[in-house]
């Protein structure tokens, strides 16, 4: 089915999915028609004139690619027209309407979706979802990628798509093979900073004080940044304080793991570690968590000392539990 004579609509906050999908029907377009004319423009530029110049044929070619970037900000004098041209775009115009998702431009955003312009949606993914991503991304590159694999490179690099698709891209490089695997991501990415504060985090929730300290040790001598120390811990604890609280009620781990935002396969390490904490004690923690991030960002004159002192901290309150 040709492009042309259509109208897309990629609305949502996921910029890296949005700039994927205006790359996809740029592609489709020129490949239907290799000479099109490719213009971009963002909508707050866009006057009466100025839209007809961007969707319009030129001297050199009749066929158009138009991509409006956030399309929000197009002026009220304007958004009627650009909803009648989206509507219904001519069999030259390939149009291509940008919008990062919100409130901004929410008339306009409705009155497309109301003339039924195609619309792909790219919404912000769930911390419990990004894994999936990995994976998929991998299978892209026509590699496999088991559940924990990819879940160890989110935490290895982080969350950010733009960071994950890089990285998939490395180890693609490396791997032998047709698959990703757990021991290739550590080896690639051993020594990042979001591993070993999870590390250290991990250790405390599990109520292991020596392993704890010597990670905590061992992170801060290999560089990571102390806030991401704490920004660990409180993630940890945080989803402790839900699962405790979700304990008692019948749930899927599935859907535990949706409410506590984690992935599926560590639900088993909240349920073991559950034991060792109290509500009150998690409460207790989360307190020390936020006064040692304050600390670490410039209250504190030795940073290393107050993380020292927040992890002996949280692990009294499970040896104290009542």
């Amino acid at each position: 089915m040709s492009v042309f004579g259509r109208a897309l609509l990629v609305t949502g906050p996921e910029s890296m999915l949005a700039e994927r999908a205006v790359a996809e029907r740029k592609a489709q377009a020129l490949v239907q028609q290799p000479g099109a004319d490719v213009n971009t423009v963002s909508a707050d530029q866009l006057g009466d004139a100025i839209l007809g110049e961007v969707v319009g044929g030129s001297l050199f070619s009749s066929h158009i690619v138009a991509v409006i970037e956030d399309v929000g900000a197009t002026p009220t004098e304007v958004v009627d027209q650009l909803v009648a041209v989206a509507a219904d775009p001519g069999p030259e115009l390939c149009l291509i309407l940008v919008h990062g998702g919100g409130n901004k431009g929410k008339g306009l955003i409705d009155k497309l979706k109301k003339a039924k312009v195609e619309t792909v949606t790219v919404a912000a993914m769930k911390p419990w979802e990004v894994w999936k991503f990995a994976a998929a991304e991998a299978k892209r590159q026509r590699l496999r990628m088991t559940q924990e694999a990819a879940q160890a490179l989110v935490d290895a690099v982080g969350s950010d798509l733009r960071t994950i698709v890089g990285a998939v891209s490395q180890l693609v490089a490396d791997a032998e093979g047709d698959e990703i695997d757990v021991p290739l991501i550590r080896r690639y990415f051993a020594g990042r900073s979001e591993v070993t504060s999870f590390n250290v985090a991990d250790a405390v929730m599990a109520g292991n004080p020596s392993v704890a300290m010597e990670r905590l040790r061992w992170a801060l001598g290999t560089g990571a940044p102390h806030v991401l120390v704490t920004s660990a811990m409180g993630s940890n604890f945080r989803a402790m304080g839900k699962y405790l609280e979700a304990q008692g009620r019948r749930m899927s781990d599935a859907d535990l793991a949706k409410q506590l935002g984690i992935p599926f396969f560590k639900v088993k390490d909240y349920a073991k570690n559950a034991r060792l904490w109290s509500t009150g004690g998690v409460a207790r923690a989360i307190q020390l968590i936020a006064k040692a991030d304050a600390e670490v960002k410039g209250a504190a004159t030795d940073p290393d000392y107050a993380l020292e002192a927040m992890v002996l901290g949280v692990l009294a309150e499970r040896e104290t539990r009542r």
